[in-house]
Order: C-alpha cells, then structure tokens, then sequence
C-alpha cells in the first residue's frame, strides 16, 4: 500500500463546463479521477516508486472524459 493523490483541477473543470455547457458532476468527477489513475498504471512501470501526484488538467480532462462514453 502507498498513498496517492490525484488533483482534479477546478479551472480544468470549468473550462470544461463553459465548452459543454453544465458542469461536471461528481460522478463524473469521480470517474474522471479514476481514469486518471488507469492511465498511470499504463504510463508508469512502477507506480508506487514514482512517488508523484497525479493530475487532471486541461490537458487531458478532455480525453479522459471522452473514453468514459457518457455524452
């Protein structure tokens, strides 16, 4: 076991919620947090000795959600 953060950037968020149109839920919120973390298991060989925070951003708030098929 070892700790994990995962920041889910409000500003990400927003810009995300003024392009569709209403803001992200926290289901939603939640699941884009998780894939998140899906994508650094495929990113990093070792993630527990990364020792790294993970982010959610404008960079990739927009594809995350898009593998997620909830539109």
């Amino acid at each position: 076991m070892f700790p994990l953060r995962i920041f889910v950037h409000r500003d990400a968020e927003e810009n995300w919620a003024k392009k569709n149109g209403r803001p992200l839920n926290g289901t939603e919120e939640y699941a884009i947090a998780k894939m998140r973390l899906f994508q650094a298991f495929d990113e990093l060989e070792s993630l527990s000795a990364a020792h790294t925070d993970l982010v959610v951003d404008d960079s990739n708030l927009e594809a995350l959600f898009s593998q997620l098929n909830l539109d």
